[in-house]
């Protein structure tokens, strides 16, 4: 993962662009005053899906989070990386060989769980082995959509099964072993496969890519559940069972309900509460809550009403509300300079489950029961005045000191005054003592005030910045498009004249969706306008990928200029087709908002679908015209279409 997919994949764009523009909720996106030019009525239109922004009024244009905050602070691609890096607490370290081989590591496991996940799906669906499991699950009511949609699977209770299939396909056992699906016996003499015998639940990052895997056992086997093991893939601290399926629900109802277990999450989403993930039977941990806070500041938390779901639930709000109560946190400036702001709260609140009853049961059994247990939350400190004094004889001397002992840290650690003086006010009414008496007993001081200071940022590490293999680096139609261009700068005529023969625009930077790309082609379209040497204007940070797109991908055929000109202006082409088509896109998810919402702009919308609709018809209509010029460039050895 490079460093840029890193900070995209830690921040979350509504954030970022709501610290610059106000917006409103519309639908499933959000909706401001373009930044960019004056204007009364909002065009400006945020994707919290995909991550992207776009006016729809007189700019015209779009991107990601770096190309918004390259525009709105007039930021150059190295200066917004080193801001958007530290807002997202990565690392801006070149990267090493060691890093590259990580990455390269990290690819094949990937494959490796894709395939063995599907190996164990159609073992579940189409096996008579596999027929007990599909038992198990017609007993838990869950049904074949479910298991579908999650591609539930079964491991054969074989001890060399599943190690054979990935090895006959090519995989090595070394790779295969790094990805906990086999393990070494102890003797070295070969290995076995570490699940058999039960319901395979594949583990999702956040993407939607399989990285690990849950099993449980179909018998009395102990334990009823085992899990991959610590991978380079596979962390089960950092993931949420089930987030790829529900960060879009999650986002709409503005509310994460976290449970404990996988089934908890199927019956969930079997019963249309999509807004629901698993922290894995595990209590909750500070990256899991930092990923949770992307999607939403409403947080509730809906584990076991047994002892052990109470504990659980204690450390999930203790660490909860140390990892994301108000605090005063560095910002960095546009120039260059560190100054200290305060972050909101995030509501957190707890469901309070019926005794001897978890998610999954009162879901299936009740759903109208569960919808009042999640409007009925308990904000994260009444729960604990609740769990706490329910334990205590408030009568007695010894339990008022111990609620006051217990409660008083957490109520001074409240950032609103106001809620904190509520607190006071309740626990003084509980134990019958006076406030100012608590207060005194504390020794409580507002300690939120913070002096203002400013202090010059980190520069970026020193040293000669390694160079991405190119083995690794991957051609896509932007890659390919700009090696050409950078090769043959006079064909960028050619491609312009192209594109306005069928009535758009000539090629510009909303033609890439890489921030890198972009960055790039924006720096070297302007370098030749103004016939500069472009590499020595080109950021520092850029230089490794411009190297590798002018070298282009490795093994290609080398192209004469005509071979050149065709398939530039193919892929130009479709660069814009591919734009077009996404604005299309947006803009029937915008028509079908603004038609819920009542909006009066549905006829603006269909405009502008009309417009754009018209420009993909006389872009299919030239390549098809050019078809006989045959797809040479997507026989390039790296070019990935």
């Amino acid at each position: 993962m490079s460093v840029v997919d890193e900070i995209k994949q830690r921040l979350d764009i509504i954030e970022v662009v709501s610290g610059y523009v106000t917006l409103k909720k519309a639908g499933r996106n959000y909706k401001g005053i373009c930044p960019f030019h004056a204007e009364k009525t909002p065009s400006f239109i945020v994707f919290p899906d995909t991550q992207s922004w776009h006016c729809f009024g007189a700019c015209g244009t779009g991107g990601d989070v770096f190309t918004f905050v390259m525009r709105q602070e007039n930021l150059d691609f190295s200066a917004a990386l080193r801001l958007l890096a530290q807002r997202a607490g990565v690392s801006l370290k070149p990267r090493t060989e060691a890093d590259l081989a990580e990455d390269k590591l990290q690819r094949r496991l990937r494959e490796i769980n894709e395939t063995a996940a599907q190996y164990f799906h159609n073992l579940l669906l189409n096996s008579t082995a596999g027929e007990t499991a599909l038992g198990y699950l017609s007993q838990r009511e869950i049904n074949r959509e479910t298991i579908n949609r999650f591609q539930l699977g079964y491991a054969l209770d074989d001890w060399q099964a599943l190690g054979d299939f990935l090895q006959e396909r090519g995989y090595q056992r070394e790779d295969i072993l790094a990805a906990g699906l086999i393990v070494v016996r102890e003797d070295s003499s070969g290995h076995y496969d570490r699940f058999r015998g039960r319901l395979i639940i594949p583990i999702r990052d956040e993407r939607g890519g399989v990285v690990g895997f849950g099993a449980r056992a179909l018998d009395d086997s102990i334990p009823k559940y085992i899990n991959s093991p610590q991978t380079p893939v596979f962390d089960k601290s950092a993931l949420l069972f089930g987030l790829d399926l529900a960060k879009g629900a999650i986002r709409r109802e503005g509310l994460a309900i976290i449970v404990e277990g996988y089934m908890d999450v199927l019956m969930a989403h079997q019963h249309g509460v999509a807004n629901v993930v698993a922290s894995m039977g595990t209590a909750l941990t500070e990256t899991q809550l930092r990923l949770l806070r992307r999607f939403s500041k409403r947080l509730a938390l809906a584990l076991d009403a047994d002892a052990a779901g109470y504990q659980a639930t204690l450390r999930s709000m203790t660490l909860a509300h140390e990892t994301l109560s108000e605090r005063v946190v560095p910002v960095p400036t546009p120039r260059g300079l560190i100054k200290y702001e305060s972050h909101l709260d995030v509501d957190i609140r707890i469901i309070t489950l019926p005794q001897g009853q978890d998610p999954d049961k009162v879901i299936r059994e009740d759903p109208a029961l569960w919808a009042r247990l999640v409007e009925n939350a308990l904000p994260i400190v009444d729960y604990y005045f609740k769990a706490i004094t329910s334990e205590l004889d408030l009568d007695s001397p010894k339990g008022k000191a111990e609620a006051v002992r217990r409660l008083m840290p957490i109520i001074q650690e409240i950032g609103n005054a106001v809620e904190r003086t509520h607190y006071i006010q309740k626990l003084a009414r509980l134990v019958r003592v006076d406030e100012k008496t608590l207060l005194h007993q504390a020794g409580m001081k507002d300690k939120r005030a913070k002096r203002y200071e400013e202090k010059p940022v980190l520069s970026r590490s020193e040293g000669k910045e390694s160079r991405p293999d190119r083995d690794e680096f991957t051609f896509g139609p932007e890659e390919y498009c700009l090696s050409i261009l950078f090769v043959r700068p006079h064909l960028l005529g050619s491609l312009d004249e192209a594109l306005r023969d069928v009535g758009v625009d000539g090629l510009n930077v909303d033609d890439f969706t890489q921030a890198e790309n972009r960055a790039i082609f924006a720096s070297w379209r302007e370098g030749l306008e103004l016939k500069e040497s472009f590499r020595e204007k080109l950021d520092p940070t850029l230089h490794p990928r411009f190297d590798l797109l002018l070298a282009g991908p490795k093994g290609a055929p080398p192209l004469d200029d005509d071979q050149a000109e065709r398939a530039l202006i193919e892929g130009g082409l479709r660069l814009r087709q591919r734009r077009l088509q996404r604005l299309v896109e947006e803009l029937r998810f915008l028509q079908t908002d603004a038609e819920e919402l009542g909006e009066v702009v549905i006829e603006e919308y269909g405009q502008m679908v009309d417009s754009y609709r018209s420009a993909l018809w006389g872009i299919s209509r030239a390549l098809a015209a050019r078809s006989f010029f045959g797809r040479r460039e997507a026989r390039i050895p790296g070019l990935v279409a």
